[in-house]
């Protein structure tokens, strides 16, 4: 589409006839008036102009009119033209009262929540995180809102939330600052035969989920970690040396299909120091010597994991049914050996009755692929300066509570996002000076430390705090690293460095291409759309085996992440990530979407859909099982996400006592069938009309998301008499053909989701889906839903300037008054 195209289309472009209020009158009177107007909306709720009240019912009547919802096409004669002169009216009604408005804040204040919290005390102590020693524990979780976890109403803070947090920043800030003499180092040797596993279980005489060797000792049960047991936990904060000797080992012993670890997945040995973590890749049967220095907090336990892909399940079981791979490789390949492990589980006794082919006869003798780990050894703790240099960057290396206010200003200054005003340490110094005689120097210092850190200024997003160009610096590095804003961000806002569309979208820019918008790239997607409720209503195991043994939910997450990170590094139109005919794809998603030629591992790559059936946000695993039921699949369930969190509208709420009834195939129903009998009464037809079509183009998706051509049942019929004694019953299988088409209140049709895709790329279409992802930009950053629809459409047109393309979009909604003044 051209610019001028573009612009039209959001209607900025062309002029309002005084005739056109008569026009809507005249195409939406009819419905929407009387006493019992249909969709419950009566046209006097618009009144004659955009105000608080009426504005939730102008920015409906816009979205739908602009999709071709209304005036419907089979309820109406309404031409295309006069139907683009009445969206036209409704844009410029918005827009004209949003011009008159005055700004006002309207974003709430807010705490920071948990994440952002780890972040910000992390940066304003200079360290790399809060502590290996779970320093936050112990604060509430986040609640979300619409996926969101920046939303003010539910980031409120209460007088328990304020002791959790004095503990956390204790916890913290005794890890980092500390007095005493300086620790010895000490060197711990930890031989194989110190190595020892943690159990699943209360049972103490369980038998350990590790294969021992003299020298060595094997993983058995991914579930399980291994520590040492001669080095319980970190006996004094500082740096330490960790030596592990480790191998890879047994891949490809027994086939990927069995152990479900794929061919080209290394072995991998995860390394805990408390709840930071990091990975290596083992090399196959060659030792490895690993290698790190980790700043360690007192208390730290260190623990090895053996992260795989593969390994969760077999079969429908747990992980424990993996070791009866050994009885069926022994039994084909080595029929010797299987007579012998037979004859002395029958000498044994006691458990015959379980079978010779029970997983716990054969635990012994697994062989899955598996790390080997020979010992290890720590060392520490050391420093490389005496107090440690990250202490005296706070405190300095000779503290004296004479200097508090120095001290603490270095320390507000960064922590409150701010400059300190004059007298405004007073209470913090005269706390400090108060507990010196109690405390000494130190202990003191770190009292008025901790009251920083839980004061509002530090735990508070307030958008009435600070100067405008502290504000926007504060908004503008939390929208992209959940973080402080740094000195030299500061530094620039100040300058008037940033007061530009162009100088925002360089900003930008450099954030992704700096690797500073991480957390945007990976926070954002997972909120949007609704990652966390993925396995809410988690596919039934027994018939999505793979699912859950794989954990596939893990992959489709990934997907959706990779997929979005990969448009906005390119700066790929917007409205491309809806409808795109690629997405990023393992194996793993590759066998539930039914493809067969990629690489046989892990790793996520660019893959080309030829069938029209998949690609970008519509065809995506994660959308299309979170919308699904455990057994079943619902065109209500995925509609009404398509509409709220790819169109950006929110159909009304069903009356509280309709009850939609699941498909009964057995009686040839499927659920387009009930759906219709259910849409019949006049209560409910007018909302489905507008929602149904958005959600049956997805019926060939099975609750993984896998395709399907049919309904399929398995129903048990009840045993006769004679089958009773045999305990036997008839099974029957159903099979009804899926009919995934549908027609929209414009009057376009699809037949199945190939023509629904190509629906979905219409100018109408993809602008409001831009439309959609601006308003979820600015719920991200601004903790509230926007409700300045008139601001949006000049955002809007802001991007229709630069093709919609994602940065520039990005760029328009933070140069915006909606991410600046609020």
């Amino acid at each position: 589409m051209s610019i001028a195209i573009l612009l039209a289309c959001v209607g900025l472009l062309g002029s309002v006839d005084a005739n056109d209020h008569a026009i809507l009158q005249r195409y939406c009177m009819e419905c929407h008036s009387g006493s019992d107007p249909e969709g419950g909306f009566h046209l006097k709720m618009l009144g004659d102009s955009v105000n608080e009240e009426s504005r939730e019912y102008w920015q409906a009547s816009l979205e739908y009119v602009s999709l071709g919802d209304m005036p419907p096409n089979d309820d109406s004669s309404v031409t295309p033209s006069e139907r683009e002169r009445i969206a036209r009216y409704l844009r410029r009604v918005i827009i004209a009262a949003g011009e008159k408005k005055a700004a006002v804040s309207s974003v709430p204040t807010r705490r920071l929540n948990n994440r952002e919290f780890a972040n910000s005390i992390s940066d304003a102590l200079g360290i790399e995180d809060p502590g290996t020693h779970f320093p936050l524990g112990d604060l509430l979780g986040d609640t979300l809102h619409e996926g969101f976890d920046t939303n003010g109403d539910a980031l409120g803070i209460s007088e328990y939330h304020l002791e959790k947090y004095i503990a956390a920043v204790r916890n913290v800030v005794d890890a980092v600052i500390w007095t005493g003499e300086k620790p010895e180092s000490e060197r711990y040797e930890v031989p194989s035969e110190m190595l020892k596993m943690t159990s699943l279980s209360q049972q103490t005489r369980r038998r350990e989920s590790a294969v021992r060797h003299p020298d060595s000792v094997d993983f058995r049960d991914m579930r399980v970690r291994m520590y040492f047991d001669n080095f319980d936990s970190v006996p004094e904060t500082g740096y330490y040396n960790i030596q592990i000797r480790a191998t890879g080992i047994d891949r490809g012993y027994y086939d990927a299909e069995m152990t479900g670890v794929h061919d080209g997945d290394p072995i991998r040995l995860a390394v805990h120091l408390g709840d930071r973590e990091r990975v290596f890749d083992l090399p196959d049967d060659d030792m490895k010597e690993i290698e790190l220095t980790e700043w360690l907090a007192k208390g730290t336990r260190i623990e090895l994991s053996y992260p795989t892909d593969g390994l969760r399940k077999r079969g429908n079981g747990n992980f424990k049914f993996q070791q009866a791979i050994a009885h069926d490789h022994i039994k084909q390949h080595d029929p010797e050996l299987y007579e012998e492990v037979v004859a002395q589980i029958r000498k044994k006794g006691g458990r015959r009755k379980l079978g010779v082919n029970h997983w716990s006869h054969w635990v012994d003798y697994w062989r899955g692929p598996r790390p080997r780990v020979y010992g290890a050894v720590v060392e520490g703790p050391f420093y490389n300066s005496w107090p440690p240099q990250r202490q005296v960057n706070l405190i300095g290396a000779s503290p004296d509570v004479q200097d508090a206010e120095k001290v603490l200003k270095r320390i507000a200054e960064r922590a409150w996002k701010r400059e300190v005003r004059d007298g405004e340490l007073d209470p913090f110094v005269r706390l400090v000076e108060q507990r010196k005689a109690e405390l000494g120097n130190i202990e003191a210092l770190k009292e008025g430390i901790v009251a920083i850190f839980v004061s509002p200024s530090f735990l508070l997003i307030d958008p009435e705090e600070g100067t405008p160009a502290d504000r926007f610096a504060t908004k503008l590095s939390y929208f992209f690293r959940s973080t402080l804003p740094e000195v030299v961000l500061r530094q620039q806002v100040a300058a008037g460095e940033l007061n530009d569309f162009e100088s925002v979208r360089d900003a930008v820019e450099l954030y992704i291409r700096d690797a500073k918008a991480d957390e945007f790239l990976d926070e954002f997607p997972h909120a949007w759309l609704q990652l966390d409720r993925i396995n809410f209503m988690a596919p039934d195991p027994d018939h999505y085996p793979h699912y859950h043994r794989k954990s596939v939910s893990d992959d489709m997450v990934a997907e959706a992440k990779a997929f979005f990170r990969y448009a906005v590094e390119n700066n790929l139109p917007v409205p491309e990530m809806l409808t795109s005919d690629y997405s990023f794809i393992n194996a793993d998603l590759a066998k539930v979407y039914g493809i067969d030629d990629v690489p046989d591992d892990s790793t996520l790559r660019r893959y080309q859909f030829t069938d029209g059936r998949r690609g970008g946000l519509l065809g995506m695993g994660a959308f299309l099982t979170l919308t699904a039921d455990t057994l079943g699949t619902s065109p209500i369930h995925r509609a009404v996400y398509v509409l709220e969190n790819y169109m950006g509208i929110k159909p009304s709420p069903p009356p509280g006592d309709v009850e939609i009834q699941e498909p009964d195939v057995r009686q040839a129903k499927t659920i387009k069938d009930i759906l219709a009998a259910h849409i019949a009464e006049d209560t409910c037809a007018s909302c489905h009309r507008s929602i149904d079509p958005y959600g049956y183009a997805f019926e060939n998706f099975d609750p993984v998301g896998a395709w399907r051509d049919n309904y399929v049942q398995l129903t048990v019929d009840t045993p006769s008499q004679a089958a009773k004694k045999t305990k036997k019953r008839k099974q029957a299988r159903f099979e009804l053909p899926i009919d995934a088409s549908s027609t929209f209140r414009n009057g376009n049709s699809y037949h199945d989701i190939a023509e629904f895709r190509t629906l979905m790329q219409s100018d109408a279409n993809q602008i409001q889906f831009v439309r959609c992802f601006v308003k979820k930009l600015l719920m991200y950053a601004n903790g509230t839903e926007p409700d300045d629809i008139a601001e949006i459409e000049r955002i809007l047109a802001k991007s229709a300037e630069h093709d919609f393309r994602v940065v520039d979009t990005i760029a328009a909604v933070v140069d915006s008054p909606l991410f600046r003044q609020q």
